[in-house]
Protein backbone atom coordinates (compact mmCIF):
# COMPACT_ATOMS: atom_id res chain seq x y z
CA UNK A 1 0.00 0.00 0.00
CA UNK A 2 1.26 3.56 -0.92
CA UNK A 3 0.19 6.79 0.50
CA UNK A 4 -0.28 9.54 -2.48
CA UNK A 5 -1.54 13.36 -1.94
CA UNK A 6 -5.20 13.65 -1.70
CA UNK A 7 -4.84 15.80 -4.86
CA UNK A 8 -2.96 13.66 -7.19
CA UNK A 9 -5.23 10.40 -6.02
CA UNK A 10 -7.70 12.08 -7.12
CA UNK A 11 -6.39 13.44 -10.22
CA UNK A 12 -4.90 9.74 -10.95
CA UNK A 13 -8.34 8.55 -10.50
CA UNK A 14 -10.07 10.76 -12.95
CA UNK A 15 -7.26 9.42 -15.41
CA UNK A 16 -7.82 6.13 -14.72
CA UNK A 17 -11.90 6.81 -15.33
CA UNK A 18 -11.28 8.37 -18.71
CA UNK A 19 -8.90 5.99 -20.08
CA UNK A 20 -11.61 2.82 -19.80
CA UNK A 21 -14.81 4.91 -19.51
CA UNK A 22 -15.45 3.55 -23.03
CA UNK A 23 -15.58 -0.01 -21.94
CA UNK A 24 -18.73 -1.23 -20.90
CA UNK A 25 -16.68 -4.40 -18.46
CA UNK A 26 -14.91 -1.67 -16.58
CA UNK A 27 -16.40 -0.48 -12.96
CA UNK A 28 -15.78 1.43 -9.86
CA UNK A 29 -17.48 0.54 -6.96
CA UNK A 30 -17.38 1.90 -3.13
CA UNK A 31 -16.64 -1.00 -0.79
CA UNK A 32 -16.09 -1.76 3.13
CA UNK A 33 -12.90 -3.32 4.21
CA UNK A 34 -12.02 -3.75 7.39
CA UNK A 35 -14.19 -1.08 8.59
CA UNK A 36 -12.53 0.80 5.58
CA UNK A 37 -14.12 3.03 3.08
CA UNK A 38 -12.04 2.43 -0.64
CA UNK A 39 -13.23 3.44 -4.26
CA UNK A 40 -12.52 -0.07 -6.23
CA UNK A 41 -11.21 -0.04 -9.62
CA UNK A 42 -11.34 -3.44 -11.56
CA UNK A 43 -12.80 -4.95 -14.99
CA UNK A 44 -15.43 -7.23 -14.03
CA UNK A 45 -15.29 -9.93 -16.77
CA UNK A 46 -11.62 -10.75 -14.35
CA UNK A 47 -12.53 -9.63 -11.00
CA UNK A 48 -14.63 -11.89 -9.00
CA UNK A 49 -15.64 -9.04 -6.99
CA UNK A 50 -18.45 -10.47 -3.89
CA UNK A 51 -15.98 -13.48 -2.87
CA UNK A 52 -12.95 -11.36 -3.10
CA UNK A 53 -13.86 -8.90 -0.73
CA UNK A 54 -15.63 -11.75 1.52
CA UNK A 55 -11.89 -13.52 1.47
CA UNK A 56 -10.54 -10.28 2.47
CA UNK A 57 -12.38 -9.38 5.31
CA UNK A 58 -12.69 -12.68 6.77
CA UNK A 59 -9.00 -12.70 6.38
CA UNK A 60 -8.70 -9.29 8.24
CA UNK A 61 -11.43 -10.08 10.90
CA UNK A 62 -9.31 -11.16 13.04
CA UNK A 63 -6.03 -9.02 12.57
CA UNK A 64 -4.53 -5.67 13.83
CA UNK A 65 -4.64 -2.73 11.28
CA UNK A 66 -1.04 -2.50 11.05
CA UNK A 67 -1.30 -6.26 10.02
CA UNK A 68 -4.59 -5.67 7.68
CA UNK A 69 -2.42 -3.45 5.61
CA UNK A 70 0.26 -5.69 4.90
CA UNK A 71 -2.63 -8.12 3.22
CA UNK A 72 -2.01 -5.60 -0.08
CA UNK A 73 0.50 -5.91 -2.14
CA UNK A 74 3.65 -3.39 -1.35
CA UNK A 75 4.43 -0.65 -3.75
CA UNK A 76 8.19 0.33 -2.95
CA UNK A 77 8.38 3.72 -1.62
CA UNK A 78 10.50 5.12 -4.33
CA UNK A 79 8.26 4.02 -7.01
CA UNK A 80 5.67 6.13 -8.41
CA UNK A 81 1.89 4.86 -8.97
CA UNK A 82 1.52 6.01 -12.12
CA UNK A 83 -1.46 5.76 -14.83
CA UNK A 84 0.31 3.39 -17.02
CA UNK A 85 0.96 0.60 -13.93
CA UNK A 86 -2.29 0.91 -13.08
CA UNK A 87 -3.70 0.35 -16.03
CA UNK A 88 -2.00 -2.33 -16.68
CA UNK A 89 -2.43 -3.95 -13.34
CA UNK A 90 -6.26 -3.60 -14.68
CA UNK A 91 -5.97 -5.76 -17.69
CA UNK A 92 -4.09 -8.19 -15.92
CA UNK A 93 -7.05 -8.69 -13.26
CA UNK A 94 -5.90 -6.81 -10.70
CA UNK A 95 -8.13 -4.76 -7.70
CA UNK A 96 -7.19 -1.49 -7.48
CA UNK A 97 -7.96 0.30 -4.23
CA UNK A 98 -8.13 3.84 -3.63
CA UNK A 99 -9.42 5.34 -0.23
CA UNK A 100 -10.50 8.81 1.20
CA UNK A 101 -7.07 8.65 3.28
CA UNK A 102 -5.11 8.93 0.21
CA UNK A 103 -3.76 5.43 0.02
CA UNK A 104 -3.46 3.70 -3.08
CA UNK A 105 -3.19 -0.48 -3.34
CA UNK A 106 -3.36 -2.89 -6.03
CA UNK A 107 -4.48 -6.63 -4.85
CA UNK A 108 -4.63 -10.37 -6.29
CA UNK A 109 -8.66 -10.81 -6.21
CA UNK A 110 -10.51 -14.28 -7.13
CA UNK A 111 -10.72 -14.62 -10.40
CA UNK A 112 -13.95 -15.59 -12.43
CA UNK A 113 -13.73 -19.80 -13.81
CA UNK A 114 -12.41 -18.28 -17.63
CA UNK A 115 -9.43 -20.39 -18.05
CA UNK A 116 -9.79 -24.07 -18.69
CA UNK A 117 -8.73 -26.86 -16.69
CA UNK A 118 -5.91 -29.45 -17.44
CA UNK A 119 -7.37 -31.96 -19.81
CA UNK A 120 -6.38 -34.83 -21.99
CA UNK A 121 -4.67 -33.54 -25.32
CA UNK A 122 -7.31 -32.81 -28.43
CA UNK A 123 -4.73 -32.97 -31.79
CA UNK A 124 -1.84 -35.60 -30.27
CA UNK A 125 -2.19 -38.78 -29.65
CA UNK A 126 0.35 -39.81 -26.75
CA UNK A 127 1.15 -43.66 -25.96
CA UNK A 128 2.62 -44.83 -22.78
CA UNK A 129 3.07 -41.61 -21.92
CA UNK A 130 0.71 -38.89 -19.54
CA UNK A 131 -2.54 -38.00 -20.64
CA UNK A 132 -2.26 -34.26 -19.73
CA UNK A 133 -2.19 -31.48 -22.14
CA UNK A 134 -1.57 -27.67 -21.70
CA UNK A 135 -3.85 -25.68 -21.12
CA UNK A 136 -4.29 -21.84 -22.15
CA UNK A 137 -3.31 -20.00 -18.62
CA UNK A 138 0.46 -19.86 -18.86
CA UNK A 139 1.13 -20.20 -14.75
CA UNK A 140 -0.65 -23.52 -15.02
CA UNK A 141 1.66 -25.00 -18.20
CA UNK A 142 5.18 -23.33 -15.83
CA UNK A 143 3.66 -25.79 -13.18
CA UNK A 144 2.83 -28.91 -15.38
CA UNK A 145 6.64 -28.16 -16.71
CA UNK A 146 7.88 -28.15 -12.76
CA UNK A 147 5.45 -31.33 -11.45
CA UNK A 148 7.12 -33.37 -14.44
CA UNK A 149 11.08 -32.23 -14.16
CA UNK A 150 11.23 -31.51 -10.88
CA UNK A 151 15.44 -29.98 -10.84
CA UNK A 152 16.77 -26.79 -9.27
CA UNK A 153 18.53 -26.27 -12.85
CA UNK A 154 15.05 -25.79 -14.55
CA UNK A 155 15.00 -22.10 -14.81
CA UNK A 156 11.97 -20.28 -15.59
CA UNK A 157 12.30 -16.60 -17.46
CA UNK A 158 9.15 -14.83 -17.82
CA UNK A 159 8.78 -11.66 -19.65
CA UNK A 160 6.16 -9.41 -21.68
CA UNK A 161 6.14 -8.07 -25.19
CA UNK A 162 3.96 -5.54 -26.66
CA UNK A 163 2.96 -2.08 -26.36
CA UNK A 164 -0.83 -2.41 -27.52
CA UNK A 165 -1.54 -5.77 -26.22
CA UNK A 166 0.93 -7.49 -23.96
CA UNK A 167 1.94 -11.09 -23.93
CA UNK A 168 3.00 -12.81 -21.06
CA UNK A 169 5.71 -15.30 -22.33
CA UNK A 170 8.17 -17.81 -20.40
CA UNK A 171 11.69 -19.09 -21.65
CA UNK A 172 12.11 -21.87 -20.22
CA UNK A 173 15.79 -23.97 -20.44
CA UNK A 174 17.54 -26.73 -18.15
CA UNK A 175 20.69 -24.78 -17.17
CA UNK A 176 24.05 -26.99 -17.74
CA UNK A 177 22.24 -28.99 -20.50
CA UNK A 178 21.10 -25.92 -23.20
CA UNK A 179 23.87 -24.39 -25.05
CA UNK A 180 24.92 -20.93 -24.18
CA UNK A 181 24.69 -19.34 -27.41
CA UNK A 182 20.98 -21.33 -27.70
CA UNK A 183 19.71 -19.59 -24.95
CA UNK A 184 21.51 -16.38 -25.23
CA UNK A 185 20.50 -15.86 -29.04
CA UNK A 186 16.69 -16.39 -28.22
CA UNK A 187 17.01 -13.93 -24.73
CA UNK A 188 18.94 -11.15 -27.01
CA UNK A 189 15.60 -11.36 -29.73
CA UNK A 190 13.32 -11.30 -26.90
CA UNK A 191 15.00 -8.53 -25.60
CA UNK A 192 15.56 -6.45 -28.56
CA UNK A 193 11.70 -6.51 -29.95
CA UNK A 194 9.62 -6.76 -26.27
CA UNK A 195 8.06 -3.85 -27.66
CA UNK A 196 6.55 -5.89 -30.86
CA UNK A 197 3.17 -6.84 -30.88
CA UNK A 198 2.52 -10.70 -30.18
CA UNK A 199 -0.84 -12.33 -30.72
CA UNK A 200 0.20 -15.18 -33.22
CA UNK A 201 2.71 -17.71 -33.58
CA UNK A 202 4.08 -16.18 -36.66
CA UNK A 203 4.72 -13.02 -34.60
CA UNK A 204 6.88 -14.76 -31.78
CA UNK A 205 9.06 -15.96 -35.48
CA UNK A 206 9.62 -12.70 -36.36
CA UNK A 207 10.62 -11.46 -32.37
CA UNK A 208 13.16 -14.03 -32.63
CA UNK A 209 14.33 -12.92 -35.80
CA UNK A 210 13.22 -16.43 -38.20
CA UNK A 211 13.12 -15.91 -41.59
CA UNK A 212 9.78 -15.00 -43.39
CA UNK A 213 9.74 -17.79 -46.21
CA UNK A 214 10.57 -20.92 -44.90
CA UNK A 215 10.14 -24.11 -45.92
CA UNK A 216 11.17 -25.66 -43.27
CA UNK A 217 9.86 -25.77 -39.80
CA UNK A 218 12.14 -23.85 -37.43
CA UNK A 219 10.49 -24.89 -34.58
CA UNK A 220 8.99 -27.84 -32.54
CA UNK A 221 4.99 -27.57 -31.02
CA UNK A 222 3.54 -30.01 -29.05
CA UNK A 223 0.61 -29.63 -26.51
CA UNK A 224 1.79 -32.25 -24.06
CA UNK A 225 3.99 -31.57 -21.37
CA UNK A 226 6.05 -34.50 -21.39
CA UNK A 227 7.32 -34.64 -24.85
CA UNK A 228 8.66 -30.97 -23.81
CA UNK A 229 10.30 -32.32 -20.84
CA UNK A 230 12.56 -34.68 -23.17
CA UNK A 231 12.98 -31.54 -25.50
CA UNK A 232 14.33 -29.44 -22.13
CA UNK A 233 16.71 -32.31 -21.66
CA UNK A 234 17.60 -32.56 -25.51
CA UNK A 235 18.83 -28.73 -24.84
CA UNK A 236 16.31 -27.07 -26.60
CA UNK A 237 14.39 -23.81 -25.28
CA UNK A 238 10.95 -24.07 -24.56
CA UNK A 239 8.47 -21.03 -25.11
CA UNK A 240 5.15 -20.92 -24.05
CA UNK A 241 2.90 -18.24 -24.90
CA UNK A 242 -0.13 -17.01 -22.54
CA UNK A 243 -3.66 -17.87 -23.50
CA UNK A 244 -2.21 -20.56 -26.05
CA UNK A 245 -1.85 -24.35 -25.36
CA UNK A 246 0.66 -25.28 -27.09
CA UNK A 247 4.44 -24.93 -26.20
CA UNK A 248 7.56 -24.24 -29.03
CA UNK A 249 10.62 -26.19 -28.84
CA UNK A 250 13.53 -24.22 -30.17
CA UNK A 251 15.41 -24.66 -32.40
CA UNK A 252 14.07 -27.95 -34.53
CA UNK A 253 16.77 -29.97 -36.28
CA UNK A 254 16.48 -32.53 -38.91
CA UNK A 255 15.89 -35.61 -36.75
CA UNK A 256 12.71 -34.27 -35.71
CA UNK A 257 11.65 -35.17 -38.73
CA UNK A 258 11.57 -38.85 -37.67
CA UNK A 259 12.00 -38.92 -34.07
CA UNK A 260 9.58 -37.74 -31.34
CA UNK A 261 11.08 -37.55 -27.84
CA UNK A 262 8.40 -40.04 -26.57
CA UNK A 263 9.95 -42.56 -28.57
CA UNK A 264 12.16 -43.27 -25.37
CA UNK A 265 9.21 -44.79 -23.69
CA UNK A 266 9.47 -47.96 -25.58
CA UNK A 267 12.55 -50.61 -25.62
CA UNK A 268 15.43 -49.30 -28.25
CA UNK A 269 15.23 -51.77 -30.80
CA UNK A 270 11.21 -50.87 -30.92
CA UNK A 271 12.81 -46.84 -30.93
CA UNK A 272 15.23 -47.33 -33.94
CA UNK A 273 12.63 -49.69 -35.55
CA UNK A 274 10.09 -46.91 -35.09
CA UNK A 275 12.48 -44.18 -36.16
CA UNK A 276 13.66 -46.27 -39.67
CA UNK A 277 9.76 -46.30 -41.02
CA UNK A 278 9.36 -42.48 -40.66
CA UNK A 279 12.67 -41.41 -42.31
CA UNK A 280 11.41 -44.06 -45.21
CA UNK A 281 8.03 -42.26 -45.11
CA UNK A 282 9.48 -39.17 -45.67
CA UNK A 283 12.07 -40.06 -48.71
CA UNK A 284 8.44 -41.80 -49.74
CA UNK A 285 6.77 -39.19 -49.41
CA UNK A 286 8.65 -36.96 -51.36
CA UNK A 287 9.71 -38.71 -54.18
CA UNK A 288 6.99 -41.10 -55.13
CA UNK A 289 4.97 -38.59 -57.53
CA UNK A 290 8.43 -37.19 -59.09
CA UNK A 291 8.88 -40.98 -59.75
CA UNK A 292 5.77 -42.11 -61.46
CA UNK A 293 6.12 -38.86 -63.43
CA UNK A 294 9.88 -40.12 -64.31
CA UNK A 295 8.70 -43.57 -65.11
CA UNK A 296 6.04 -42.98 -66.90
CA UNK A 297 5.98 -40.35 -68.81
CA UNK A 298 10.02 -39.29 -69.27
CA UNK A 299 12.09 -42.29 -68.48
CA UNK A 300 9.79 -45.82 -69.40
CA UNK A 301 12.75 -47.08 -70.47
CA UNK A 302 14.13 -47.45 -66.51
CA UNK A 303 11.57 -50.41 -66.28
CA UNK A 304 11.38 -53.83 -67.20
CA UNK A 305 9.16 -54.35 -70.41
CA UNK A 306 6.59 -56.42 -68.66
CA UNK A 307 6.36 -53.59 -66.09
CA UNK A 308 6.51 -50.89 -68.76
CA UNK A 309 3.50 -52.35 -70.77
CA UNK A 310 1.60 -52.54 -67.41
CA UNK A 311 2.20 -48.69 -66.60
CA UNK A 312 0.95 -47.77 -70.14
CA UNK A 313 -2.10 -50.28 -70.15
CA UNK A 314 -3.01 -48.30 -66.74
CA UNK A 315 -3.40 -44.99 -68.15
CA UNK A 316 -5.09 -46.61 -71.42
CA UNK A 317 -7.97 -43.27 -72.23
CA UNK A 318 -6.30 -40.97 -69.77
CA UNK A 319 -6.15 -37.64 -71.65
CA UNK A 320 -3.94 -35.93 -69.62
CA UNK A 321 -0.28 -36.24 -69.47
CA UNK A 322 1.49 -37.58 -66.33
CA UNK A 323 2.20 -34.27 -65.27
CA UNK A 324 -1.79 -32.76 -65.10
CA UNK A 325 -3.04 -35.79 -64.23
CA UNK A 326 -0.79 -35.82 -61.26
CA UNK A 327 -1.62 -32.36 -59.67
CA UNK A 328 -4.96 -32.73 -60.09
CA UNK A 329 -5.63 -35.59 -58.08
CA UNK A 330 -2.42 -34.49 -55.49
CA UNK A 331 -5.06 -30.86 -55.30
CA UNK A 332 -8.06 -33.15 -54.76
CA UNK A 333 -6.55 -34.83 -51.47
CA UNK A 334 -4.94 -31.35 -50.25
CA UNK A 335 -8.41 -30.05 -50.12
CA UNK A 336 -9.66 -33.69 -48.32
CA UNK A 337 -6.56 -33.33 -46.36
CA UNK A 338 -8.07 -29.35 -45.07
CA UNK A 339 -11.24 -29.95 -45.27
CA UNK A 340 -10.66 -33.02 -42.89
CA UNK A 341 -8.96 -30.61 -40.13
CA UNK A 342 -11.26 -28.36 -40.35
CA UNK A 343 -14.69 -29.76 -40.52
CA UNK A 344 -16.22 -30.78 -36.57
CA UNK A 345 -15.63 -34.32 -35.77
CA UNK A 346 -18.52 -35.76 -35.98
CA UNK A 347 -18.58 -35.29 -39.60
CA UNK A 348 -15.00 -34.69 -40.65
CA UNK A 349 -14.27 -39.05 -41.04
CA UNK A 350 -17.54 -39.01 -43.54
CA UNK A 351 -16.02 -36.35 -45.74
CA UNK A 352 -12.90 -38.52 -45.50
CA UNK A 353 -14.32 -41.66 -46.54
CA UNK A 354 -16.36 -39.79 -49.51
CA UNK A 355 -13.46 -38.48 -50.28
CA UNK A 356 -11.08 -40.86 -50.47
CA UNK A 357 -13.27 -44.09 -51.58
CA UNK A 358 -16.25 -42.72 -53.99
CA UNK A 359 -14.58 -39.87 -55.61
CA UNK A 360 -11.28 -41.94 -55.76
CA UNK A 361 -12.98 -44.62 -57.40
CA UNK A 362 -15.61 -42.53 -59.54
CA UNK A 363 -12.43 -40.66 -61.16
CA UNK A 364 -10.90 -43.94 -62.57
CA UNK A 365 -13.74 -45.03 -63.75
CA UNK A 366 -14.25 -42.05 -65.53
CA UNK A 367 -10.82 -42.80 -67.34
CA UNK A 368 -9.67 -39.61 -65.62
CA UNK A 369 -6.65 -41.00 -63.92
CA UNK A 370 -5.00 -44.02 -63.67
CA UNK A 371 -5.14 -46.80 -61.26
CA UNK A 372 -1.56 -46.43 -61.04
CA UNK A 373 -1.76 -43.27 -60.06
CA UNK A 374 -3.82 -43.61 -57.20
CA UNK A 375 -1.93 -45.98 -55.64
CA UNK A 376 1.15 -43.72 -55.75
CA UNK A 377 -0.86 -41.05 -54.41
CA UNK A 378 -2.22 -43.14 -51.31
CA UNK A 379 1.04 -44.91 -51.05
CA UNK A 380 2.82 -41.05 -50.91
CA UNK A 381 0.22 -39.62 -48.46
CA UNK A 382 -0.12 -42.25 -45.86
CA UNK A 383 4.02 -42.26 -45.36
CA UNK A 384 3.41 -38.25 -45.80
CA UNK A 385 1.74 -38.86 -42.14
CA UNK A 386 3.92 -40.90 -40.52
CA UNK A 387 6.36 -38.09 -39.76
CA UNK A 388 6.35 -36.61 -36.40
CA UNK A 389 4.61 -33.26 -36.22
CA UNK A 390 2.38 -31.72 -38.48
CA UNK A 391 3.95 -28.51 -39.19
CA UNK A 392 6.54 -31.33 -40.66
CA UNK A 393 4.01 -33.15 -42.61
CA UNK A 394 3.39 -30.00 -43.99
CA UNK A 395 6.81 -29.24 -45.23
CA UNK A 396 7.09 -32.10 -46.75
CA UNK A 397 3.84 -31.80 -48.80
CA UNK A 398 5.73 -28.62 -50.02
CA UNK A 399 8.61 -30.19 -50.85
CA UNK A 400 7.27 -32.62 -52.95
CA UNK A 401 5.57 -30.63 -55.58
CA UNK A 402 8.97 -28.71 -56.15
CA UNK A 403 11.04 -32.80 -56.74
CA UNK A 404 7.63 -33.45 -58.94
CA UNK A 405 7.95 -29.99 -61.54
CA UNK A 406 11.47 -30.65 -61.65
CA UNK A 407 11.44 -34.37 -62.40
CA UNK A 408 8.65 -33.79 -65.23
CA UNK A 409 11.03 -31.51 -67.09
CA UNK A 410 14.61 -33.57 -66.34
CA UNK A 411 13.11 -36.99 -65.77
CA UNK A 412 15.28 -39.07 -63.57
CA UNK A 413 18.38 -36.64 -63.63
CA UNK A 414 16.03 -33.42 -62.35
CA UNK A 415 14.37 -35.88 -59.28
CA UNK A 416 18.03 -36.95 -58.41
CA UNK A 417 18.59 -32.89 -58.77
CA UNK A 418 15.41 -31.88 -56.84
CA UNK A 419 17.40 -34.34 -54.20
CA UNK A 420 20.55 -32.84 -54.04
CA UNK A 421 19.04 -29.48 -53.96
CA UNK A 422 16.86 -30.39 -50.91
CA UNK A 423 19.86 -31.93 -49.11
CA UNK A 424 21.58 -28.11 -49.91
CA UNK A 425 19.20 -26.73 -48.41
CA UNK A 426 18.91 -28.27 -45.36
CA UNK A 427 22.77 -27.73 -45.16
CA UNK A 428 22.31 -24.13 -45.37
CA UNK A 429 19.84 -23.78 -42.43
CA UNK A 430 20.85 -22.45 -39.17
CA UNK A 431 18.63 -21.84 -35.97
CA UNK A 432 20.20 -20.38 -32.68
CA UNK A 433 23.41 -21.06 -34.09
CA UNK A 434 22.44 -24.16 -34.61
CA UNK A 435 22.95 -26.25 -37.71
CA UNK A 436 19.99 -27.77 -38.97
CA UNK A 437 21.72 -30.78 -40.40
CA UNK A 438 22.69 -31.58 -36.42
CA UNK A 439 21.58 -34.73 -34.92
CA UNK A 440 21.82 -32.84 -31.43
CA UNK A 441 21.32 -29.79 -30.17
CA UNK A 442 23.63 -30.25 -27.12
CA UNK A 443 26.25 -31.04 -29.78
CA UNK A 444 27.22 -33.95 -28.18
CA UNK A 445 25.60 -37.72 -29.16
CA UNK A 446 22.63 -37.62 -30.91
CA UNK A 447 19.23 -37.36 -28.77
CA UNK A 448 17.75 -40.18 -27.73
Amino acid sequence: MQRIHEQDLHELEKQLYDRFEKSTDFSNKDVLIANQKFRAYFVKTLVDLPITLSTINQAASGNENESFLKMFSPFEEEASMSLDELCNNLLHGKLVLFSTKGLAAVIEPEHPGISRSVSSPESENPLQSAFDAFTEDIDKNIGLLRKKMISDQLVIESRETGTQSTKKIAMVYLEGVAQTKVIAAIRDKLEQNKDKELTTVRDLLSILGHPKFSITPTYISSELPGEMVQNLMNGKVVILLDQYSFAFAFPAIITDLWSTTLDVNYPYLFQVFLRTIRAIGALLAITLPGLYIVLNSVNPELLRIQLAITVAKSREGVPYPSLIEMLLVMLLLEMIIEATIRLPKNIGPTITMIGGILLGQAIVQAKLVSNLLIIILVASAIANFVLAGYMNTTGIRMYKYVVMLISSFFGIWGLEAAMIWIILYFSSLSTCSVPYLSLSVKGKAPDE
